[in-house]
């Protein structure tokens, strides 16, 4: 981190702390108690009050904040943290007061997070704490370590019962506990229980029958279940999820460093399989620190487990000496953009800002989790020297099966297809050097919307298949609406979509088939073929130009786009002359009066602006007969400027006379390629002579079960 960020820290904390004292409460009946959000015991309240506190305890003790040019002082905003600190211990199980609600918190599944997330601020207070306060803390702690050694079950499951993160968390706590209080009659008891804990955090099938001995104890004998796949693969909340293997990582790292801020000689159990899920995770980060979310999120855009990664670089620059300085001072960028957008102080509140009277509790949490892991970076900066001198090799390629993912990252090309996606399915291509092109909601892979509230993909079936620069995948997915007006009315399958993707070994392009029919007599509200997010909002500045067939059009996003536009596109499209798409059917720019991309599909949430590109565009509702097709499309998109996707476009082909679906372009490397499909239910000949790109092979009239591609070079 450039020591300017150090000083940005403490800007970004200071604005913050000014923001927020609108969110604080002074305990009528308790002076000097003071309470940060809704003040409720709900696992939610009790940690934005706790990582508020962080913030407001880091601001008050650096150096690099003059409060003169405000209202607060450095004493009174210490006064405030100290009495945020006694407020979370008073109102703890152990403690002598409530919460706001009336309720106490404390000996849950996820109290010890909170606690885990503030101790660095703690640590930092320690030279301002009463006796009172010491043994209150160690009330606190002994308690909390009775119920995660006692209580908590240590539960793992690929799937069900997956509990990486959760396992992290109360085995630090366990770990922190030990270290701190080596008199504590149960410290034998903790490292026991942390052990297991850990041991079935990153844990793998292959941890079960494990004969490796970690911290003098075997593997295999701590085994409970495996909460990652083989490939390192995470299945968190019901979807491959990038961003909870950044929250795992960064428990670890809050735990290393409240050890070695204890000179603690941290348990090697503490950090095993971490690289090696550092080394997948670090594949998937922009250079400005942004997170390729292969798998998509169901949270809020640029929030939450994008914040964690900060003390997760920290880490491993720390730790493993990876220099991951461009992350961080890309994402201290992009932070200051937003920040200095907003205008008031606050991380969010243009973008988030409907929440604040909405859902104060979801609110408040986004903002305290931002200023929490700032607070992280400005104390751990200062108070241990890092000097990062490696570099850890990422991965060009990766796949797995279970979430039929694949990714490629060769060149300056990113590209990826994930079946078991948060919105599913997905695809993405984008350029390297340019990551608020990303956005990920069903993009590249059509809409099928009909008249329930929620409307969503059920996963069936899926395959792919890897090679050098790039893979082919297929499968099929069907649309579903639910949550009807109707009494009684019972989720409706409305379509079938067949998908068939392919990564290029050009490094620069993607091919796709997308087929929809109709799965019965169905009502069908909305279609979106093709579906190309592209966002248009505070980190783009809010502005996009689009290239298209017919012209260029000026667009603004974010709190600019106010009414609903389709613009026609003709056949080809790019987006500031970086990517572009050719599509065998014209395509329509849909310009939506809000920002659309919502929170878990929840109508209002948006949190991000995105244009949509879309094909086979239909907003009238309408039946369909079983069998109808919605869309049926064939496209490339590319890297590259107007002047590339016009001459892509012009060289886009499909082979006559056949039942297979087929696209084919000739791409960056001046080959053909052509990806087919059978999107039928019989077996069909591909009366065609080529290298199939998959296997190495020349095929001729090659047979293509129902459900199946193949990508070829002509």
């Amino acid at each position: 981190m450039k020591k300017s960020h150090l000083q940005l820290s403490a800007d970004l904390l200071k604005d913050w702390v000014v923001f927020s004292q609108r969110h604080l409460y002074e305990c009528k009946d308790r002076p000097g108690l003071v309470s940060y959000g809704v003040g409720e015991h709900a696992s939610w309240g009790v940690q934005s009050h706790q990582k508020a506190f962080s913030a407001f305890a880091i601001a008050a003790l650096s150096d690099e904040i003059d409060w003169s040019d405000t209202t607060l002082s450095r004493e009174k905003v210490l006064a405030q943290a100290l009495g945020m600190l006694r407020y979370n211990l008073a109102s703890h199980l152990t403690g002598d007061y409530r919460c706001i609600d009336g309720e106490k918190w404390g000996n849950t599944w996820i109290s010890a997070l909170g606690i885990e997330r503030m101790f660095h601020a703690i640590d930092a207070l320690k030279d301002y704490f009463t006796p009172e306060d010491e043994e209150n803390l160690r009330r606190m702690m002994l308690s909390e370590a009775d119920y995660y050694m006692n209580e908590q079950p240590v539960l793992a499951g690929l799937v069900e019962n997956n509990k990486p993160e959760s396992n992290i968390w109360s085995g630090a706590l366990l770990y922190r506990t030990a270290a701190m209080y080596p008199d504590a009659p149960n410290k034998d008891g903790y490292i026991k229980r942390a052990q297991r804990f850990f041991a079935n955090g990153i844990s793998l099938p292959s941890d079960e029958n494990s004969d490796e001995m970690c911290d003098g104890v075997r593997i295999g004998d701590l085994f409970v279940g495996a909460n990652m796949f083989e490939t390192y693969a995470c299945n968190h909340h019901g979807y491959l999820n990038v961003g909870y293997m950044v929250i795992c990582l960064s428990n670890i790292a809050m735990l290393h460093f409240g050890l070695k801020n204890l000179n603690y000689d941290a348990p090697k159990m503490i950090y095993r399989h971490a690289k090696e899920l550092w080394e997948l995770v670090r594949s998937l980060i922009y250079k400005d620190g942004r997170l390729l979310r292969i798998g998509g999120d169901t949270r809020a855009r640029y929030c939450y487990c994008q914040d964690y990664a900060l003390p997760m670089w920290a880490f491993a620059e720390e730790f493993w000496g990876d220099d991951c300085s461009s992350f961080i001072n890309g994402w201290f960028e992009i932070l200051k953009r937003e920040s200095h957008f907003n205008g008031d102080g606050s991380f969010l509140s243009a973008r988030m800002g409907q929440f604040e009277n909405r859902s104060p509790l979801y609110y408040t949490r986004l903002e305290s989790d931002r200023a929490n892991v700032v607070s992280m970076m400005l104390y751990w900066y200062k108070r241990f020297n890092s000097n990062p001198q490696n570099e850890i090799k990422t991965k060009n390629s990766w796949s797995d099966d279970y979430h039929g993912a694949a990714f490629s990252s060769d060149g300056n090309r990113y590209a990826s297809f994930v079946w078991r996606s948060a919105e599913l399915p997905q695809g993405l291509i984008v350029p390297k050097d340019d990551s608020s092109l990303a956005e990920w909601r069903y993009n590249l892979t059509g809409r099928v919307v009909g008249t329930g509230l929620k409307n969503y993909d059920e996963y069936e079936a899926s395959e792919v298949r890897m090679f050098d620069g790039g893979f082919i995948t297929f499968g099929s997915t069907l649309s579903t609406s639910d949550d009807h007006l109707a009494e009684n009315q019972p989720k409706e399958y409305i379509a079938r979509k067949k998908i068939a993707f392919a990564a290029l070994p050009d490094e620069n392009t993607v091919l796709c088939l997308q087929e929809a029919k109709a799965t019965g007599k169905v009502f069908i509200a909305e279609i979106k073929g093709l579906f190309w997010n592209i966002p248009n909002d505070i980190y783009n500045r809010q502005e996009r130009t689009i290239f298209h067939e017919f012209g260029e059009d000026y667009l603004r996003g974010g709190v600019f786009a106010n009414e609903f536009k389709v613009i026609p596109l003709g056949g080809f499209v790019n987006a500031d002359n970086k990517i572009g798409i050719a599509s065998s059917k014209p395509m329509l720019l849909i310009r939506n009066p809000r920002r659309q991309v919502d929170i878990k599909g929840r109508d209002m949430s948006g949190s991000l602006y995105a244009e949509e590109v879309c094909s086979e565009y239909v907003s009238a509702p309408r039946w369909y007969e079983d069998g109808d097709t919605i869309f049926d499309i064939g496209f490339a998109a590319a890297l590259g400027d107007f002047a590339e996707t016009k001459k892509m476009s012009e060289s886009l082909f499909s082979l006559e006379n056949t039942e297979l679906r087929t696209v084919g372009v000739t791409a960056k490397d001046g080959k053909k390629y052509l990806l087919a499909a059978n999107f039928t239910d019989e077996d069909k000949i591909l009366e065609v002579s080529a290298k199939d790109v998959a296997t190495g092979m020349t095929i001729k009239n090659k047979s293509i079960a129902p459900g199946e591609a193949v990508l070829l070079q002509i």
